[in-house]
């Protein structure tokens, strides 16, 4: 008796990635990040932004100087100001780890960038 939840909870998260719900998002390009960063953060205005080479996450500059780290959770965008946030370099990528407990840190391989973007940071 207590296998039928299991089995069903089982089938209903093999029917969700059958149907592509587990699949985390893509960043099209630049202009992509900047567009979500300025939805997500009030004010922000976006200036440069480096796309990471998988396309999975994006650091976004402001015209203030404020830096956006734009991460997929999920099937959704979350948009997190990185100023401040610890950085690791090694070579061409760049982790930044904010300081919110629960946020994980996020690896981003920016190519010969990432050093521009660890000392912005």
């Amino acid at each position: 008796m207590i296998f039928t939840p299991i089995l069903g909870v089982v089938l209903l998260v093999l029917v969700a990635r059958a149907f592509g719900f587990a699949r985390r998002p893509l960043l099209a390009d630049a202009d992509d990040a900047r567009r979500i960063a300025a939805a997500a953060l009030h004010g922000f205005r976006p200036a440069e932004a480096a796309l990471a080479a998988d396309a999975r996450a994006a650091l976004v500059a402001g015209t203030d100087g404020a830096v956006a780290l734009v991460l997929p959770l999920g099937d959704r965008w979350v948009v997190r100001l990185a100023n401040g946030a610890e950085t690791r370099l090694a070579g061409d990528m760049l982790t930044v780890r904010l300081r919110e407990f629960l946020f994980p840190p996020a690896t981003l391989d920016l190519g010969p960038a990432a050093a521009n973007w660890a000392a912005r940071l």
